[in-house]
């Protein structure tokens, strides 16, 4: 399973409670780069369980729909689910008070 670090100046941690950072991003705009594509792509979590997350991100789902062909043309609002796996590294904004206590 992939590690989420939290960068602070100059020095990187893991979350002391990975669950509850995990659960944490359910309705947070992010941005994310997987493994699947060369970009990143920015978007909103939906929801979080052990091993993944909903995303939504009208930019993937065009690239999905780029790479897929006519595999996608009949889906007019896709889900897209991605593992913590294929989660190369995450950008999210957390206010200020919040970032200096993690």
């Amino acid at each position: 399973m992939a590690r989420v670090a939290i960068y602070r100046q100059g020095e990187i941690r893991l979350p002391s409670n990975p669950s509850a950072f995990k659960t944490s991003l359910a309705g947070k705009s992010v941005i994310i780069k997987i493994s699947l594509f060369s970009r990143a792509f920015s978007g909103t979590i939906l929801a979080v369980d052990e091993t993944g997350f909903c995303f939504v991100s009208e930019a993937m789902i065009a690239a999905l729909r780029e790479t897929t062909g006519t595999a996608m043309a009949a889906m007019d609002a896709p889900s897209v689910y991605l593992t913590f796996a294929s989660l190369e590294w995450l950008v999210s904004n957390q206010p200020k008070a919040a970032a200096a206590s993690a």
